[in-house]
């Protein structure tokens, strides 16, 4: 019985984990240089994962968004590799820059798969 359970539990484990959320980019979009605040972004998109508070008094606001997933058949152990995709993972970052009196300037984005 062991033999026909521990294949078959493997196969239907996939692994999953996320952390922080995509950003909204209309939400994105209505940030405006010069005149949204600090506290207005964070009222709009929610708290951000980092604050990079600088000597020259600018400001970086950090959104995160982080996933990883693994194919559960590559779990099985001697056949994994060849019948399952591995794993995937995928991170996008957005940085909201702000000048010294906590106004918004710009942004800067990547995303990693």
């Amino acid at each position: 019985m062991k033999r026909f359970w521990i294949p078959t539990l493997a196969l239907f484990l996939a692994g999953c984990a996320t952390s922080g959320a995509h950003l909204d980019q209309n939400k994105l979009a209505s940030l405006k240089p010069g005149v949204t605040t600090i506290a207005d972004t964070e009222a709009l998109l929610g708290t951000p994962q980092s604050v990079s508070s600088r000597a020259d008094g600018t400001t970086t606001l950090g959104y995160q968004f982080s996933s990883v997933q693994t194919d559960g058949k590559s779990m099985i152990p001697l056949v994994g590799g060849f019948l399952g995709k591995g794993t995937n993972s995928s991170v996008e970052y957005t940085g909201l820059n702000f000048d010294r009196s906590g106004h918004y300037v710009n942004s800067t984005s990547y995303q990693h798969n």
